[in-house]
């Protein structure tokens, strides 16, 4: 019998604590998952997720999430919401509540509404900056301690953002990953993000998308992705870790060889990894350099750092 526990991204450290607790009282993962990642999207210093989301290329902050269930398999996704900060709890009610498993833009909005959700305002003066060093093409004087500059500065350069901005403008725009087991073995994953900063409007990556940047089986195990989500759409990167360890390899092998997939397109951008095996085993990866996650069980008072592994090509 495994012990109860939550596994997170670095954002989600500060969160782990709300879904132990659930867990403590006998709550479902689902029920942990979705308060754990509740707070990160309600905390404006958590980074690319929920409030303070950084902005697509027109300076709106647009929300994806999904969950999944590894029990029955079922999932819910939402994407492009704008107007309310809990993208993973609408997201499970789209599991539980209606017949589809994924909503967007407007239509994820009316259902949200429907389901008695409150709006939100998403931007911060962090996003604004964001968006204000976009319009006048000067993210170089963005201050030396803002979080991101430099990537900031690098995108804007090797992406064209400037002339897209121009072009899609009528005027002339860090996600988090959770994993949750509990005593019998019942997994689910939680997704939710603002996507990269600075996307086209409507722009997918591959949070929202089970089987890319989400999958969990209770036979198997679990997977959560972050990171440039075009490459992790493209491979099914999640589900097919999963589907390695079906076939059984091990938690390590069968990451390490997503992640070495990633490595054989031989394009720009990285995808990290968390990943958990039926037994209970934890593991965090990355293509671009040293990996951590942070674990939390029922028995622990605040969550620990493990360190993961960086895969090469």
């Amino acid at each position: 019998m495994v012990t109860p526990f939550l596994i997170g991204t670095r954002n989600a450290s500060p969160h782990l604590h709300t879904g132990v607790e659930v867990l403590r009282r006998g709550g479902s993962t689902l029920d942990a998952v979705e308060a754990t990642v509740t707070g990160i999207e309600e905390d404006p210093e958590s980074g690319n997720v929920g409030a303070g989301g950084s902005p697509n290329i027109l300076g709106v902050t647009q929300l994806d999430a999904s969950i999944m269930d590894g029990r029955t398999l079922r999932t819910g996704a939402v994407a492009a919401v704008s107007r309310y900060v809990n993208a993973i709890s609408i997201a499970r009610k789209v599991m539980e509540e209606t017949p589809h498993v994924f909503l967007v833009g407007e239509g994820a909005h009316r259902f949200a509404r429907a389901m008695g959700f409150k709006e939100w305002d998403l931007s911060t003066e962090r996003t604004r900056a964001i968006f204000d060093a976009l319009r006048r093409d000067a993210f170089e004087e963005l201050p030396d301690g803002f979080r991101g500059r430099e990537r900031y500065i690098e995108y804007a350069k090797n992406s064209r953002l400037r002339e897209w901005y121009e072009r899609l403008s009528d005027e002339q725009h860090g996600t988090t990953n959770v994993i949750g087991m509990d005593a019998e073995g019942n997994i689910c994953v939680g997704v939710s993000t603002s996507g990269t900063s600075l996307k086209f409007p409507g722009r997918l990556g591959d949070s929202p998308i089970i089987g890319a940047g989400n999958y969990c089986d209770n036979r198997y195990g679990g997977v959560a992705c972050t990171g440039r989500g075009e490459l992790t759409i493209r491979l099914l990167t999640a589900r097919m870790i999963v589907s390695h360890m079906a076939d059984g390899m091990g938690l390590e092998e069968a990451v390490n060889w997503g992640l070495k997939e990633i490595h054989a397109l031989n394009e720009f951008g990285g995808v990290q990894c968390i990943a958990v095996d039926r037994s209970g085993n934890t593991l965090s990866t990355s293509t671009r350099g040293e990996s951590t996650h942070w674990y939390m069980d029922i028995g622990m008072e605040a969550p620990e750092e493990r360190q993961g592994l960086w895969v090469k090509p």
